[in-house]
């Protein structure tokens, strides 16, 4: 590939792999939404919707390092074009109709999701320099992450437009379209990736796994323990600030969803993109939320509420894509799969582990104590990086 390409974070390469993990988030975060409305008009109670739509993240999360270590063996390409096609065909059977098929298709694409998150990053890491890999990184996650600002309202509005076949088909005629997205990318990655991916196996090894999960193991924890923190707001502010008679639960999230976009984008060119721990950027999103839940636990007065959702939108802008491209310079290549697949599946249980562990103090004790507890889990993190000594590592 043109040097001059890898150098560049808005190549044609990396605008196409953006655009396909646009159309793919999008179109999983429209069953989100909808799924539940459907399933309820075929009769679903409120334990079978929660199994149907638990079994997504639920078969992912328990995926990932399975997929990042098959990944690592037969090469990101051609399991990036297997599972667009698998997705594509999961869309079509959706439009059967029937409870156990949704529950079946769900955790189907949940195991899709596992392979198709892996590839993503690794073949943008591939397209990219060194230089530049932690633009592109941002750059994917805010791909990944823009469906989120504008599907709810969409789908919304679709529910009451369209019959639930049509919806689905819908859905569908997106998934072939990344299809053939995918087949445009695919024909340009050919060349570059096939020596890759024939030499993959070749340096796979139980110690280069070892090496790769001890490496893991703070940026992992950090990941999790910020996740916890990070799915109080989403989860339980709404509750609370309707048990204060308050309604600005839209414009904290509003808030947030533009500080987070806007420091994704711009922002991107301060992630630190080496071998490099980034300690003292990781020391000023941590503080940022951890202040967040203090600041809403002291008072939910209009400029304290913003300012949190500024302080939470700016950790959830940096903190994901720094901790990945650290993870990314400092495992072996050969297992960078399985690495990646272990850091996200610490993220996913953070969150899950987040909603079960907040609600239950939120229930136990009050939604002040939650916040106070999710602050606290903050200063854990904080004293964790500021001890964590690792220097600057080159793993090949």
């Amino acid at each position: 590939m043109n040097s001059s390409l890898k150098e560049n974070p808005f190549s044609n390469r990396a605008i196409w792999l953006y655009a396909v993990a646009f159309i793919f988030y999008a179109v999983n975060h429209m069953l989100l939404i909808a799924l539940p409305f459907f399933s309820q008009s075929l009769g679903a109670g409120r334990s079978e919707i929660g199994i149907i739509m638990g079994a997504y993240m639920f078969v992912s999360m328990f995926l990932r390092p399975l997929a990042g270590s098959i990944v690592d063996r037969f090469g990101p390409k051609n399991i990036f074009m297997i599972a667009l096609i698998l997705n594509a065909v999961v869309l079509v059977t959706y439009t059967v109709g029937n409870l156990w098929t949704f529950a079946i298709m769900r955790a189907l694409q949940g195991a899709i999701l596992a392979f198709f998150s892996m590839t993503v990053h690794l073949l943008i890491i591939d397209l990219l320099s060194d230089k530049v890999r932690g633009q592109g990184l941002s750059l994917l996650s805010l791909a990944s992450m823009l469906p989120y600002t504008f599907v709810p309202a969409l789908v919304l509005y679709m529910k009451n437009q369209v019959s639930m076949t049509e919806m689905f088909l819908i859905f569908a005629g997106l998934g072939f379209c990344n299809i053939f997205m995918g087949t445009h990318l695919f024909r340009k990655l050919n060349n570059r990736f096939h020596k890759k991916e024939e030499t993959s196996t070749a340096h796979s090894s139980d110690g280069g796994k070892r090496k790769a999960v001890r490496t893991l193991i703070v940026p992992s924890l950090i990941m999790l323990l910020a996740s916890i923190v990070f799915s109080v707001a989403p989860t339980f502010l709404p509750l609370y600030l309707e048990s204060r008679g308050m309604h600005s639960a839209p414009l904290y999230f509003l808030t947030e969803t533009a500080v987070l976009i806007i420091i994704r984008f711009f922002g991107r060119k301060h992630i630190p993109s080496s071998g490099v721990f980034p300690k003292w950027l990781l020391v000023i999103l941590i503080g940022c939320f951890t202040v967040s839940p203090a600041l809403i636990a002291g008072s939910l007065s209009m400029p304290v509420l913003l300012g949190a959702a500024i302080c939470n939108g700016l950790a959830l802008s940096l903190l994901y894509p720094t901790l990945m491209t650290y993870i990314s310079f400092v495992v072996p290549e050969h297992v960078r799969g399985y690495a990646i697949g272990w850091f996200i599946a610490a993220a996913d249980l953070g969150t899950s582990m987040g909603a079960f562990v907040m609600g239950w103090i939120a229930d136990e004790f009050s939604y002040q104590v939650m916040l106070e507890a999710a602050a606290s889990i903050g200063v854990v993190t904080l004293i964790l990086v500021l001890l964590y000594r690792r220097q600057k590592v080159v793993v090949q």
